[in-house]
């Protein structure tokens, strides 16, 4: 898979934020289920994801999933 036009800093701080996030935010009893679930990531395939969400900004993405969560439109 390709993280094209990212360089390798970018993808550091990147996942640097995401580890911190995750770190101060699941507590530690939680941590081992989250894991086990986020494995399910690398099953994901980019081509069969509709192409709104391939073209959706990430401030797009996040600002629908509040929303679907708020509203009761996601299901987990």
């Amino acid at each position: 898979m390709s993280t094209f036009l990212l360089e390798q800093s970018e993808i550091d701080e990147i996942l640097q934020y995401v580890n911190k996030k995750y770190a101060e935010n699941v507590p530690r009893a939680v941590r081992f289920v989250v894991r086990k679930k986020m494995k399910m990531i690398e099953q994901f395939s980019i081509d069969e994801m509709p192409l709104a969400l391939r073209n959706c900004t990430v401030e797009n993405y996040v600002t629908i999933i509040k929303n679907a969560l708020r509203s009761g439109n996601l299901k987990f």
